[in-house]
């Protein structure tokens, strides 16, 4: 989401939030954290933005303090592998596998000092063949304010979904033409009046046929029925309020939100029901989580990963890091 701007929006977040970021009910869970440790840490001042798994369950990770991609074995974090540098770009944002072993990305630019630049955005390729990678640009879209989140159109080949959370839209791309349009707009999408940062839609995903959401400044979390061009087809449905999501994770029963700059993970039913399952807004286990993933090998795949941005209340600063949560 939003990483340069960490200061003033954990800033924010502090002085109206104390313990649970929302409501949660602590009645017996549905999901409990067993464990959890550390897979690697970045050095201080670099912030990690999201999140995406290659099918041999190795981590790709984007950054927002610059604009690089690592990959990283989670069973043997040692020693990161830097897969590109973009450059021309301040930062990357979100990534999703679009094909196997083909995932694309955001890059552009922003920053504390420049704040957000439109007109900077455009969505790349990162194909791994053969211990080959292959960068391209699928396309620039010079309308878009800041792209985000970023998501999968399972239902149309090739075809993936960018949030741009300035512009409040979400725009479907053809990753092989390069087209692209905006399919999903709604007031809900739009950032809150008032808002200290213009951040809005912030995280995307599909499933099922829906699309799922989350809007940072008002805070919240939805879904909406889409067709398989990614429009929308029915009524934008909030499932719960009150939650400071980023990125997250969805399956059929829950979806794990990342509460960047809550410092939390909020498992969420599909009927409002939710319990925040890691962290609280003083604690430093998944500080300024940004995104999730769950693991993709039979040794990982009750495994939530958490990227962050490294940040406490403002007040406590670590590099970014990627951290394992056994569920």
């Amino acid at each position: 989401m939003h990483s340069s701007f960490f200061f003033s929006f954990s800033a924010l977040v502090a002085s109206v939030a104390t313990g649970a970021v929302i409501n949660p009910r602590y009645g017996s869970p549905w999901t409990t954290v067993k464990d959890h440790r550390l897979i690697h840490q970045f050095p201080n001042g670099t912030t990690v933005e999201n999140i995406a798994v290659r099918s041999n369950g190795n981590l790709l990770v984007t950054l927002t303090s610059s604009p690089e991609l690592y990959e990283i074995d989670p069973f043997n974090p040692k020693s990161p592998k830097l897969i590109h540098h973009f450059t021309g770009n301040l930062a990357l944002l979100g990534i999703t596998e679009v094909s196997p072993d083909v995932f694309t990305l955001n890059a552009g630019n922003f920053s504390a000092e420049i704040g957000l630049s439109p007109g900077s955005w455009a969505v790349w390729q990162v194909a791994f063949h053969n211990e080959q990678t292959k960068i391209s640009k699928v396309t620039d879209i010079p309308e878009a304010q800041f792209l985000n989140g970023m998501t999968t159109l399972e239902s149309t080949p090739n075809t993936i979904l960018t949030a741009d959370s300035a512009g409040g839209v979400v725009y479907s791309v053809n990753t092989h033409t390069g087209e692209y349009k905006v399919v999903l707009e709604n007031d809900v999408f739009k950032p809150a009046p008032g808002a200290p940062l213009p951040i809005g839609v912030n995280g995307i995903h599909y499933l099922d046929g829906y699309v799922y959401y989350t809007n940072s400044f008002d805070p919240l979390f939805g879904r909406v029925p889409v067709s398989k061009s990614g429009c929308a087809v029915g009524d934008y449905k909030t499932i719960l309020t009150g939650v400071f999501g980023d990125d997250f994770a969805v399956t059929p029963q829950a979806a794990y939100v990342a509460g960047n700059p809550a410092n939390v993970i909020t498992e969420i039913k599909l009927d409002g029901e939710n319990k925040v399952i890691a962290g609280n807004i003083n604690s430093s286990l998944v500080a300024g989580a940004t995104s999730v993933h769950f693991g993709r090998t039979i040794r990982d795949k009750h495994v939530l990963y958490v990227t962050t941005t490294g940040t406490v209340n403002a007040t406590f600063v670590e590099g970014g890091k990627i951290v394992a949560l056994d569920i």
